[in-house]
């Protein structure tokens, strides 16, 4: 693993960095912005600025970075990123933020790009699934590490908004000095919202669902904690035990649907996700064993329904349509995204901090409403039919590249499907 991990070890030097810069901010903006008084809508449309931002640039970049090539762009978009936190802290006014969070988005889309598309050029076809598997696990670990840096300063304070400015710098500097040539520029994305439907209802709409929960879980966990009472220590420990916990869940709950269907493993997941959000928004108070206890179930069940829906589509489409059916999806997930801190907001607005779980409860289980109908109207495929089950992080569609089910293999029957599929 270490030789083949040798190559591109500049490039998971750098996205570690970036990320870690991230999970300090994304644990770092709600909480200074609920210092600063500002309204839960306010704080909602943050989160659908940077979801926008980064939709907008997966669709922006690979153009530009066609043009200048990697290097430069990632040296670009480095110092870009640079001034965003700064930005946050010279001037806490909503709008100001808004447009921060969504140059933070536009921002990241390019980065994350460059580094998903330098690792699939770097990488061989027989090594990229091990090589999207370090690559995942790295974005999990780090960030969480991240957010556990918000105990490094006070929100209310300037110092680590520059510790995220200081990351975002550094991460420029193995990219900068690497000897590694630069790749062919990442593919376009594509969103054939019609096709994506016919090829799997289920999953499209599994996939916006999930954009809806997601987003709103990074938004405002950290409001939600706070609202219970938890230090802002705690706060971030909260959060890294949901992430942690769905880092850890991945790989087993992928397994078991590769024997027991995708449908059946996500009814099953976003059933137990409904609970536990519903435990979440119910058990107000409980305390911070409670809290830690649940977020940990909470993060194991949310954080693989976009993967298992990515997984069942795939499942439904000859090899060489993969990535176009995940990038698509990806993007599915982002709209969905956009939308989600809105809706999050309204519901906190009636019903408090908690409202945030009833939210991501109601969009569970309309999740396994829908898988269920469909089970009904689909049969379950054949094992023989399935590909093995994948972690994808939900980046940028330039990931896909490196997915091992994406690889060629026959010509594409017309209509896209494959009898074998």
């Amino acid at each position: 693993m270490t030789g083949i991990l040798r190559p591109v070890t500049a490039l998971l030097l750098s996205a570690s960095i970036l990320m870690m810069g991230n999970g300090l901010f994304g644990v770092l903006v709600p909480i200074r912005a609920d210092i600063e008084r500002f309204s839960s809508y306010d704080i909602g449309f943050m989160g659908s600025f940077h979801f926008a931002g980064l939709m907008i640039g997966c669709l922006l970049w690979p153009r530009v970075i066609a043009t200048v090539g990697h290097i430069r762009a990632f040296a670009a978009l480095t110092a870009l990123a640079t001034m965003t936190p700064l930005m946050h802290a010279m001037w806490t006014t909503p709008w100001m933020w808004w447009g921060l969070r969504a140059i933070n988005g536009l921002v990241f889309a390019g980065l994350f790009m460059i580094i998903e598309s330098w690792l699939t050029g770097a990488s061989q076809p027989e090594n990229r699934g091990r090589v999207l598997g370090a690559y995942a696990m790295t974005n999990l670990t780090v960030v969480t590490v991240g957010m556990q840096l918000i105990s490094a300063g006070q929100p209310a304070s300037f110092e680590l908004f520059s510790l995220v400015a200081i990351l975002y710098s550094l991460a420029a500097v193995p990219i900068a000095l690497t000897r590694q040539s630069a790749p062919q520029p990442p593919p376009r994305a594509k969103m054939r919202l019609g096709w994506l439907i016919t090829v799997s209802p289920a999953a499209v709409f599994g996939c916006f669902a999930a954009g809806l929960v997601n987003s709103a879980f990074w938004t405002f966990s950290p409001l939600f904690a706070q609202g219970e009472g938890l230090s802002v220590r705690n706060t971030a420990l909260f959060m890294s035990l949901a992430v942690l916990g769905g880092a850890v869940s991945q790989w087993p709950i992928g397994r078991l649907s590769d024997r027991l269907g995708r449908r059946a493993v996500a009814i099953v997941v976003s059933t137990v996700a409904a609970l536990a959000g519903t435990a979440l928004w119910a058990t107000s108070g409980a305390g911070a064993t409670a809290l830690f206890g649940l977020a940990v179930l909470y993060g194991s069940m949310a954080f693989t329904v976009y993967t298992l829906c990515v997984a069942h589509a795939n499942d439904l489409v000859h090899r060489k349509r993969a990535v176009e059916v995940s990038s698509g999806l990806l993007l599915v997930f982002s709209a969905g995204a956009i939308i989600g801190p809105m809706m999050a907001s309204a519901m906190m607005q009636t019903f408090g901090h908690g409202g945030l779980y009833l939210h991501t409860a109601l969009a569970h289980v309309s999740i396994a409403l829908v898988m269920l109908l469909r089970v009904g109207i689909r049969p379950k495929l054949p094992a023989e039919r399935s590909e093995p089950f994948v972690i994808v992080p939900k980046t940028t569609p330039a990931v896909f590249e490196l997915d091992p089910r994406g690889e060629p293999t026959e010509e594409v029957p017309e209509g896209g499907t494959s009898p074998a599929r």
